[in-house]
């Protein structure tokens, strides 16, 4: 009996959470998440970089580092990492900001002067 009461509570909670954070509510087994629900959370949290000009998708965070691919003027992409690197002077400003890409399948890292953020 008590194990009857626990799981509808848990699939109540659940079902409650995804439509406060405005996911998809269906009900699920407990320890498995909604596809959907994922997909959502993980749109939510991206924070787009547009290309100031083409620049070069590096392999690590240094101008002589390999390039993996080209990041277009224009262009928007997920930002999925930040973080300090070489100093560049590229795009018009100076600075040792990175963000970690992936572009038409390529990932790596451009200068941040580069990839303006989009709220």
């Amino acid at each position: 009996m008590r194990m009857r009461t626990s799981a509808g509570i848990i699939a109540a909670t659940a079902l409650l959470g995804s439509a406060l954070a405005g996911g998809v509510a269906t009900a699920a087994t407990p320890g498995t998440a909604h596809p959907a629900a994922a997909a959502t959370t993980a749109t939510a949290a991206c924070v787009n970089a547009e290309a100031q000009e083409n620049v070069k998708i590096r392999k690590e965070r240094k101008l002589n580092s390999t390039a993996v691919g080209l990041f277009t003027k224009g262009a928007t992409t997920c930002i999925r990492d930040k973080a300090k690197g070489q100093s560049y002077h590229l795009c018009g400003r100076s600075g040792t900001d990175w963000m970690k890409i992936t572009y038409r399948g390529n990932t790596g890292w451009i200068p941040g002067a580069c990839g303006s953020r989009q709220v």
